[in-house]
């Protein structure tokens, strides 16, 4: 969900806006999108060149790996004024601005969709009782859905919304964690670190009777958010000291290090998706995978023009900015489109389970298509529109 999430106003600090960023968000919102949507349709994605046969189905098959990116992000860009407070001896972030802020741009468009999901459900039929239903809708409007397995794993609303309520959590304790990481970095960031290291040990890996439920549970993004506020405060460490300038040697240094970070989530990758213990891979690489994504997060951001020309450019930014409905919808449509059989399909069996090739590619296509489509609509007609109202009479209320 995103990185939306991550989006903070860093008015005081000197470079609040790190375009290359905005490409690196919306790829990562992007190839979970294309997780969910190959969930449904098993097309392998693969490409022909000069009679060899490349195949990128590592891509979407692994596409969850980089829902720990976003938080990961998140951390990072949320740290960037409380980080320049250290370094630039500035006044800390307002706690209240902050859930103000955060409030404004985020409960909005989730209670849309969380209502207009569960209003589909309920009149289809999906509940079994009103209790279920009044569990399943109250859990997931108080970002509470992860803690119990009925609204979590078996919830008829949405099932990528679990991020929102993991991001909320997060934010209630920010305001607290920042205070202690601005005193002590390092004892702050190890802390969190072995909160995270020994809940995925103990309560993860070593209890697969209740993976499935604790693998995502706050305690085990720990160590995710922990190395995201530590690149945040190392990088602006690293560009004060470089006075904002990048030299040959810091561009040189920025790019074999996001081709290292790249090379390394890509060998995760690999192992994820030749692994048959899924969800035991997943809880074993979560720190490594977190690891070379702060190491790719902290290059791309230190890098300068060369990765803002590439991953900061027009079209990334558009993707960006639309993420957040995009995130919230993608999945929910593509598993309605299927079900409603768009494109049209025959037979008791789904098409993606006959190997008709065809389908697979139109209702991919499709997928994507109407999932901007409606993020695009929804980004631009309700989100933006009304956090600037609430932001707006917000501001007035404590002029008065």
């Amino acid at each position: 969900m995103l990185q939306y999430f991550a989006h903070m106003e860093t008015t005081n600090y000197r470079k609040p806006h790190i375009p290359a960023l905005d490409g690196l968000r919306a790829a990562a919102v992007l190839i979970i999108c294309w997780y969910h949507i190959w969930q449904q349709s098993w097309l392998a994605p693969y490409l022909h060149i000069g009679g060899k046969t490349l195949s990128f189905d590592a891509v979407p098959r692994t596409g969850y790996l980089f829902v720990d990116l976003m938080l990961l992000l998140s951390a990072f860009l949320l740290f960037l004024p409380h980080a320049e407070s250290m370094v630039y001896g500035t006044p800390a972030p307002a706690v209240g601005p902050f859930y103000k802020k955060r409030a404004a741009r985020i409960v909005p468009s989730y209670y849309l969709a969380a209502l207009t999901m569960f209003s589909v459900s309920l009149i289809a039929g999906k509940y079994g009782s009103f209790g279920e239903a009044f569990r399943d809708i109250g859990a997931t409007l108080t970002f509470t859905q992860t803690l119990s397995a009925q609204t979590y794993i078996g919830t008829k609303v949405n099932g990528v919304l679990w991020t929102a309520a993991i991001e909320v959590a997060f934010y209630l304790m920010f305001p607290l964690l920042a205070k202690a990481f601005r005193k002590k970095p390092c004892l702050t960031w190890a802390g969190m670190t072995a909160i995270g290291l020994l809940y995925m040990e103990f309560m993860v890996i070593r209890r697969e009777d209740i993976l499935r439920v604790s693998l995502n549970q706050l305690p085990a993004f720990a160590g995710v958010f922990a190395n995201g506020m530590m690149a945040s405060y190392l990088y602006v460490l690293a560009d004060k000291k470089l006075n904002r300038r990048r030299p040959w040697w810091v561009l040189a240094a920025s790019t074999a290090l996001f081709v290292a970070s790249v090379l390394a989530i890509r060998a995760g990758m690999n192992v994820a998706a030749s692994t048959r213990t899924l969800q035991l891979t997943q809880a074993k690489l979560r720190y490594p995978m977190a690891l070379f994504f702060t190491t790719l997060v902290f290059s791309m951001s230190l890098g300068g023009k060369p990765f803002e020309l590439i991953f900061g450019n027009r079209l990334m930014r558009f993707f960006a900015g639309i993420s957040y409905n995009l995130y919230l919808w993608h999945q929910w449509l593509a598993v309605h489109l299927k079900e409603m059989r768009i494109p049209f399909w025959t037979g008791e069996k789904p098409p993606n389970m006959t190997g008709n090739i065809l389908w697979q590619r139109q209702y991919t296509a499709l997928c994507f298509f109407v999932a901007i489509a409606v993020a695009v609509l929804l980004t631009y007609c309700f989100e933006r529109p009304v956090a600037r109202a609430l932001l707006k009479k917000r501001t007035s209320k404590e002029n008065d």
